[in-house]
């Protein structure tokens, strides 16, 4: 059942002092990433807190009525997400860089992959130095379509197919963009980052070092945050993995660098990602774009024994390359 799951969820993930001690410092982060090369190394965690993005109801789904489930007890699928939340991860004091990413998983903008590219995610970035906060943004609303009184797989299957069906017309973010209720997950990005800042000083983050990373839908939501965002609400850096934006994306006045990655052969148009990277090149923002010809669709913090193993470590030294 679980591996159903994995698969289904797949399909929908759309279709995420100066001077020597400078030197020092550098020495140490460079260590620190030596021995934690590649997935499946980082010991599990629990969030320090998690905190509701907004009191009381988020604003615009006030009226939603459905309630927030998962589909197995691994709770890797999460979905009906009405009360979007922020879980903090922070690494050990001692290797600690400063940074912040905001983590926001996959999903199709229905469901969202909460285990395998959020807390995994949030655990990979703490062992290299950097604090997470696994972002859980609102999803569309899936009711039971089979009047039974549950929602259950069949249920996220027809919702997958029309996902599937609306990506046959159009790229994955057009179709994306054309949902309902998208703008919500954008909506909560923007106040994630806006509290990483606000609180940036308890948690020991240099509030000019807060950057965004997602997968697929969450790609599509960072990349959003990347082009359009409140003053608070501003990314220093983005990770957009397996994901991208449309042909005619432009990069904007205060564009952060972006790392970007998907498989050669995604079923959900890798050239998404091109189109970012040479609108970024052209504006001359620092931008990375790795492809990997041996890998599928929804890899994020899973080891897989392929080279997109090696996603996080080649994204954490890119951020070193642009003084993240």
């Amino acid at each position: 059942m679980k591996q159903f799951f994995m698969m289904l969820a797949m399909a929908m993930l759309v279709s995420c002092g100066q001077g020597n001690q400078a030197n020092n410092a550098d020495n140490g982060q460079q260590a620190q990433m030596k021995s934690c090369a590649g997935l499946g190394n980082a010991p599990k965690m629990e969030p320090t807190e998690v905190l509701n993005l907004y009191e009381g109801k988020a604003p615009g789904s006030e009226s939603w009525t459905n309630v927030e489930d998962y589909t197995d007890e691994t709770k890797e699928i999460l979905f009906n997400i009405s009360t979007p939340t922020l879980a903090v991860y922070l690494p050990d004091p001692s290797i600690a860089t400063g940074s912040a990413m905001v983590v926001c998983p996959g999903g199709g903008f229905y469901i969202l992959s909460y285990v395998s590219e959020g807390i995994k995610v949030a655990e990979e970035l703490c062992m290299r130095g950097i604090a997470a906060f696994v972002l859980k943004y609102r999803t569309h609303p899936i009711g039971d379509e089979n009047a039974d009184g549950k929602v259950d797989g069949l249920d996220l299957t027809i919702k997958s197919s029309k996902v599937m069906g609306a990506l046959s017309r159009e790229s994955a973010t057009g179709a994306c963009l054309s949902m309902e209720y998208t703008h919500l997950a954008f909506q909560d990005a923007d106040r994630a980052i806006s509290m990483v800042r606000q609180h940036a000083a308890k948690w020991g983050i240099n509030p000019d070092k807060i950057g965004i990373v997602g997968f697929s839908a969450g790609a599509i939501t960072s990349m959003h945050q990347v082009l359009e965002h409140s003053e608070a609400g501003k990314p220093n850096f983005g990770g957009i993995i397996y994901g991208g934006w449309t042909h005619d994306v432009k990069a904007p006045a205060d564009a952060a660098p972006v790392f970007l990655c998907a498989p050669v052969n995604d079923i959900f148009y890798p050239e998404e990602s091109h189109d970012v990277y040479m609108a970024w090149r052209e504006a001359k923002v620092p931008v990375e774009l790795h492809y990997y010809s041996d890998s599928q669709h929804g890899f994020g913090a899973v080891p897989t024994g392929k080279s997109s193993d090696l996603w996080i470590d080649e994204m954490v030294r890119f951020m070193r390359d642009v003084q993240f």
